[in-house]
């Protein structure tokens, strides 16, 4: 049987996701000023995603009535980032 998220928790996951949003932010706006596109760059913007979306899906966090329009707009802007054609190939690692 699992157990409802509190308020306190529910606030705090949601407090905890917009790091995610800010390390997407933080990443694309590197590339966006002249930072070479690498598999470490894209490794976090992936992995913010993967995580924003595990919190947007859970369903006492859409039934809390909080705010995470910023959650869903930071993925949204992450996977357009990812299907930009400026990442390297794996195989170009030496």
């Amino acid at each position: 049987m699992s157990e409802l998220m509190t308020q306190k928790e529910i606030l705090y996951t949601i407090k905890a996701a917009r790091d995610s949003v800010w390390v997407i932010e933080n990443t694309i706006e590197k590339l966006n000023n002249g930072y070479t596109a690498s598999l470490n760059f894209k490794g976090n913007i992936q992995r913010n995603i993967s995580h924003l979306k595990l919190v947007v899906a859970t369903q006492e966090i859409v039934d809390s009535g909080e705010d995470i329009s910023d959650l869903q707009e930071a993925i949204v802007m992450g996977e357009a980032k990812l299907a930009e054609n400026i990442w390297p190939s794996e195989d170009q690692i030496l």
